[in-house]
């Protein structure tokens, strides 16, 4: 397996590539993502086969990280072992595979004058530090991935104390609008979880979370 990029601009061409001797089978294999909202039914991600590989190249933006896996017709999910990282899915015990062009620069125009790009420079400083001082490691939480941290942030559930203040109900309906994937998980032990966090009480959170099954 493979994963082949070439920087266009503000885009990355990734060219993901499936050799015949780690296909699971010679059937059709589709792949699914972040960058195509994990649709099955999408025919236009579906690898092309030369020979006895699969091969599919799609157009990324740069700056930012993908979860990507495959899917065979008949044998079901499986991961690139040539994946530039591993993170949890929403699902327990199994891995995504990630495509990392968090580093891959998005090109801007100069700015001329340098005073101009010095106060540029100074406003995304104190925006970033405000936005980091904002946010708890929601991941602490048992039964929360990377995944729904990030959905719980968007939806102004990023800090411990927030998410304490949150009723089930309105979580519940944050998952099911995020899609099949996040509406399986059940956060009715979460706001319990994050009051303890927020006050700091380590301790008890990890008794409460050994009582837990992923969450529940």
């Amino acid at each position: 397996m493979a994963l082949k990029k070439e920087v266009k601009g503000k885009y990355t061409l990734v060219t993901f590539t499936v050799a015949e001797n780690e296909a699971p089978s010679t059937s059709n294999v589709i792949l699914l993502g972040d960058f195509n909202n994990w649709q099955t039914n999408d025919s236009s991600f579906q690898m092309e086969k030369k020979g006895g590989s699969y091969v599919k190249s799609v157009k990324l933006e740069n700056g930012k990280s993908y979860e990507f896996r495959y899917l065979s017709e008949d044998k079901g999910w499986f991961n690139d072992h040539a994946a530039d990282a591993y993170v949890p899915s929403p699902y327990f015990g199994i891995d995504n595979g990630v495509v990392d062009l968090s580093a891959v620069p998005e090109k801007k125009k100069p700015v001329k004058k340098a005073v101009a790009k010095k106060a540029v420079a100074k406003k995304t400083t104190v925006k970033k530090t405000v936005s980091k001082a904002k946010k708890d490691d929601l991941k602490k939480i048992e039964g929360i991935g990377p995944k729904i941290a990030a959905i719980l942030t968007e939806k102004g559930y990023g800090t411990f104390s927030a998410l304490s203040k949150a009723s089930v109900k309105s979580l519940e309906s944050i998952l099911k609008a995020a899609g099949p994937r996040y509406s399986m998980h059940k956060p009715g032990s979460w706001p319990k979880q994050a009051k303890l966090a927020a006050s700091g009480d380590w301790d008890k959170l990890k008794t409460l979370q050994d009582k837990l099954d992923g969450g529940k």
